[in-house]
């Protein structure tokens, strides 16, 4: 598949696993209650640690077996999936023993309101158990990463998104919620999974996981790839985590939901840019082994460019119409979601484009300098989450999570991407950036204008106000395309003028 076709593919299965999540949101908090569905997520975030389990296999099992798989290495791409599947029975077997002791020491945490204890522990016990299925299936999912198939591997998600809807209909009631909503998660675990491993035996006939394939020397190549790797992983488990958790142990696990509505949303506008990302790692780590420093260049203004009119659209419309979104979606007119919302997806004008230059660099082999930063991120987000949160609450907790992220990533992760990559700075300000503004210009000037009109809470009104805004933007961005630098590069290439002689990069 093309990079259009993947992220398109990538795209589609968000958009419906959004939708799903617009409903169950609403449908969870009216049928058990804000307190039940507050421990739902603070149990979630909790358990969620258990991701740093991953131990970064996840990019290694991709790497490696695209690696082998075009070197016709049978023998040697099995020794990697075993070894690597090995390895996640011995962490989800380290996961469910924590899940019993978590379960075991659930009464310690007085913070779960009228939900009983008994309730509790079995919920604790089943995401484990879950934690465990999903870690040892994913090694089936990075072998469709591996083979570009993001269209299977889309496809499952979306299925498994629907699967997850029905069954929480059918079968969510106010008496042991938070057990239902995990059993439920755990009977889509295994589906999921299943369905992944079929796919995965199909895309690669001579597939086999077998404890006869482990091999030392696969093991020693899979950690020494994924040591940093997993730094990477472990720091953005802590960012997306730590709030929901400090806040649930500081303010109280009913706190977490006015806080987590608006995290929700956020992060529903920040995958499909994380998306775009997921794509630009193979296409970059080609231009990288071919020393096309052109070729690179091009697809990096290219995608930054993408992700940041994206994500500075979704900023615009989150400050003028996040309030009426969140009150149509979960009929609360909270004021404090709003803002957080509005923090979390700012940050992302930044995050987002910068994400483009961290897979770049990851698929250069710079996975050190890019895992610290990381690193650096999450620590000082904890550190000024627990200090912002005594004095602002969970306004404090956002602020917590924007500021590091902003002024790391722009003051280090910009410096050290534009030199290792041997960038351009003033042409990729000039072809990535400075081409957006008109367009968020005129969606700014279509929010002012639309915002002064009485609007009242309703999809309808919110579909056609987005309706008008992605005109008002894909309008502008249409007319000044031709102009491009990029572009007009790409052309002069084609007409068999280069600009420039490809050197090694990075």
């Amino acid at each position: 598949m093309n990079l259009a076709k993947n992220i398109l593919a990538n795209w589609g299965a968000h958009i419906v696993t959004m939708l799903v999540g617009f409903f169950l949101v609403p449908y969870m908090l009216s049928t058990i209650g804000e307190a039940g569905y507050g421990v739902w997520v603070f149990l979630n975030s909790i358990v969620g640690y258990s991701g740093l389990m991953y131990l970064g296999f996840g990019a290694t099992t991709c790497r490696f077996v695209a690696h082998y798989r075009a070197r016709e290495e049978w023998d040697r791409l099995n020794q990697t999936v075993s070894s690597v599947a090995f390895v996640y029975v011995c962490t989800g077997s380290i996961i469910m023993l924590l899940a019993a002791g978590l379960a075991m020491g659930a009464g310690w945490i007085d913070r779960w309101g009228d939900v009983p204890l008994a309730d509790i522990r079995m919920a604790i016990l089943l995401l484990g158990i879950n934690m465990s299925i999903g870690m040892i299936g994913s090694v089936y999912g990075g072998v469709l990463h591996a083979v570009q198939r993001f269209d299977l591997y889309s496809g499952i998600q979306v299925t498994t998104a629907l699967v997850r809807l029905g069954l929480t209909v059918a079968f969510l009631q106010a008496r042991h919620g938070v057990v239902t909503l995990a059993a439920i998660f755990l009977t889509v675990t295994v589906i999921e999974n299943v369905l992944t491993a079929i796919l995965a035996y199909r895309q690669i006939s001579g597939l086999a996981i077998r404890p006869r394939h482990v091999n030392r020397s696969a093991l020693k190549e899979c950690f020494g790839f994924s040591l940093f790797n997993f730094f990477r992983q472990m720091s953005t488990q802590m960012i997306y985590f730590t709030d929901t958790v400090v806040i649930g142990f500081m303010l109280g696990a009913r706190a977490v939901v006015p806080y987590y509505i608006g995290q929700r949303l956020s992060q529903m506008i920040q995958t499909p840019l994380e998306k775009v990302g997921d794509v630009v790692l193979p296409g970059a780590g080609e231009h990288h082994a071919h020393g096309n420093a052109e070729g690179l260049h091009q697809l990096l203004a290219k995608m930054i460019g993408l992700t940041l009119l994206l994500a500075g659209g979704f900023f615009i419309g989150s400050i003028y119409f996040g309030g009426l979104l969140i009150t149509t979606w979960t009929g609360m007119d909270d004021p404090a979601s709003h803002l957080v919302m509005v923090i979390l997806v700012g940050s992302q004008v930044v995050a987002a484009p910068l994400l483009m230059l961290k897979q770049a660099l990851f698929a250069a082999g710079r996975v050190r300098a890019t895992s610290l930063i990381d690193f650096a991120e999450a620590l000082v987000n904890l550190g000024l989450s627990l200090l912002l949160i005594r004095w602002w609450g969970v306004i404090g907790v956002a602020w917590g999570t924007a500021i590091p992220l902003v002024l790391i990533e722009c003051c280090v992760l910009l410096p050290y991407a534009v030199h290792s990559l041997k960038l351009d700075a003033r042409r990729l300000l000039k072809e990535a950036v400075l081409p957006q503004l008109p367009p968020l210009t005129a969606l700014l000037v279509y929010c002012e204008a639309i915002s002064r009109l009485t609007l009242s809470p309703g999809w309808g009104h919110l579909l056609a106000i987005t309706a008008g805004g992605g005109v008002a933007l894909g309008a502008v961005w249409l007319m000044i395309t031709p102009y491009r630098p990029w572009r007009r590069a790409a052309a002069a290439v084609g007409q068999g003028h280069p600009q420039s002689v490809p050197v090694k990069a990075g």
